[in-house]
């Protein structure tokens, strides 16, 4: 039973038919664990169990068993029974699977598969909130790409939409996992950082820009190499219970101020 219950952790089964009356083993208790274990939690359970072994069958209901039967045991009906939970289990995870595309698609821009504004805007709030909790610092830079419109003019939307997707991924590249990315709208983008102070964040923002400017863009399947570049607005919140519209206000300033000044740089904007 131990290694039957391994076997069905590893294995991508779609249902378990356990017997409740097992030979040196609980058969009660192989269905828990399997209901315990991340893996099989969501596999349906067919229990087989002796007519007057009611007590245990209860018992197994209760701690997730989806259906049993009674021996003697009809070959028909088990596999009646059995088809059902498993049409049954593969609808549960075609919805499941819907629900979580669903997810994805409200709180991802669609380009670039960094998160979209919307979830920026909710979630920034709660990293606000737990920097002042915990009395750490929060960077938060907003770039955007220089002459963008020309590009689009130029090349055409397409490589403009490339252009837009390697940012993204440059993106990526240069931030932590704990980080947060997202497209502001537009070519403009906002990165959040937690823990981190100004000069750290000015760092990452200047090797950013040099890794943006310094490797020139593939456009049109390959056919095209564009030079690009970038400003960057850069902020921290570090007063406790200040405004996130402030401090997106102070790093627009920032940025306004970098595109100003000549384009591709980093502009900080102390707290």
């Amino acid at each position: 039973p131990s290694e039957a219950l391994f076997h069905a952790a590893e294995g991508n089964y779609d249902l378990l038919i356990v017997s409740l009356s097992l030979d040196n083993f609980d058969g009660l208790r192989l269905c828990s664990q399997a209901r315990s274990l991340e893996r099989t939690r969501q596999v349906p359970i067919l229990a087989i169990s002796d007519a007057d072994n009611n007590a245990r069958l209860m018992r197994g209901l209760e701690i997730g068993v989806n259906d049993y039967l009674l021996r003697p045991v009809d070959k028909n009906e088990l596999l009646a029974r059995a088809r059902t939970q498993i049409r049954r289990r593969r609808y549960t995870d075609h919805l499941r699977d819907n629900v979580q595309n669903s997810i994805e698609m409200a709180i991802t821009d669609a380009l670039t598969g960094l998160n979209n504004r919307r979830y920026m805007e909710s979630h920034l709030a709660t990293l606000a909130e737990q920097a002042s909790i915990r009395g750490k610092p929060l960077a938060l830079m907003i770039l955007d790409i220089d002459y963008f419109k020309a590009i689009n003019d130029t090349y055409g939307h397409d490589a403009g939409d490339d252009v837009l997707r390697e940012f993204a991924v440059r993106i990526r590249k240069s931030i932590r996992g704990i980080d947060l990315a997202c497209r502001y709208g537009g070519e403009e983008f906002v990165i959040v950082m937690p823990e981190t102070d100004l000069h750290v964040a000015g760092m990452v923002a200047e090797r950013l820009r040099r890794s943006i400017a310094g490797e020139p863009f593939t456009v049109d399947k390959g056919g095209k190499r564009i030079t690009v570049t970038i400003s960057i607005g850069l902020t921290t919140l570090e007063r406790k219970g200040e405004q996130v519209s402030d401090v997106l206000k102070r790093a627009d300033t920032a940025l306004y101020r970098a595109k100003h000044d000549g384009r591709n740089r980093v502009v900080s904007a102390a707290a």
